[in-house]
């Protein structure tokens, strides 16, 4: 039975009364896919992830609303595998502008984004530039690759050189172990790592370059590794979260080495 007391931060979730019996003056914004994952994890893993990610931070961070996610990106370069649905760029800033927009005109003018997708990023730096046009005021920061981001905050040993990095790889694999282990089938897990050159980037999608629509090996994920990612991860950002408010969103800091020291 859930605890009377524990407090709601999922703007679906809440009523009128119960949203203003709090105090919320930030909210998380989290930008994921629907996309092939390779032949063993769910279409929906990037939102899947980064909105575990979020759920936590929230958790942890007092006064943060969490805004309901956003299930589709820009995935183009997936598109020949099935089940991927895609937006363009153009339309996927918009929707996150206007989203923003309403929850300034309510008054939440501090967001994070949490980005479960690398196709999203070119679309969020779009709308975070039309929104810091539009409301000067508005302070936007982001987490724009938990994939990343996650393996590097946990200790050291974890993961290898590469840090489990990889479309449906280790690291995306053992969060999905961990958020949603009913979903992923290990038994017919195998990944492989396309080539390219290292000074030249090729605009090309993962059909062209991989057989399974894996870009990274997910062999040896386990839910413990995407427990550490989901639990160090967030850990970091709420930390941010929490200097920010306590020193009034000021950006002009030089003593940012504070998130990483523990």
């Amino acid at each position: 039975m859930k605890n009377p007391s524990q407090k709601q931060f999922k703007l679906e979730r809440l009523s009128r009364h119960r949203f203003e019996k709090q105090q919320f003056n930030k909210a998380i914004l989290v930008t994921g896919a629907t996309e092939n994952h390779a032949y063993h994890l769910p279409m929906g893993t990037d939102t899947f992830a980064a909105y575990g990610v979020a759920q936590e931070v929230a958790t942890k961070t007092p006064g943060t609303l969490l805004l309901p996610p956003l299930h589709f990106g820009v995935s183009d370069s997936l598109m020949p595998y099935p089940f991927t649905i895609t937006l363009t760029a153009e339309t996927l800033s918009q929707v996150i502008f206007e989203m923003v927009e309403s929850c300034i005109m309510q008054g939440i003018d501090r967001f994070l984004f949490i980005n479960g997708h690398g196709g999203n990023n070119s679309a969020i730096d779009i709308a975070a530039r039309k929104i810091r046009k539009a409301y000067p005021g508005v302070k936007i920061a982001a987490s724009m690759a938990w994939w990343i981001s996650g393996p590097r905050l946990c200790p050291p040993g974890i993961f290898g050189e590469d840090f489990g990095i990889g479309h449906a790889g280790e690291a995306e694999t053992s969060t999905a172990l961990y958020l949603v282990p009913e979903l992923v089938d290990m038994g017919i897990a195998r990944g492989e790592w396309p080539q390219s050159p290292r000074e030249v980037k090729l605009f090309t999608s993962i059909p062209e370059v991989s057989e399974t629509g894996a870009t990274g090996d997910p062999r040896n994920a386990t839910s413990e590794k995407g427990r550490l990612i989901v639990q160090h991860l967030s850990d970091y950002l709420s930390k941010f979260l929490k200097q920010m408010d306590s020193t009034g969103w000021n950006f002009a800091r030089n003593d940012w080495a504070f998130l990483d020291r523990q």
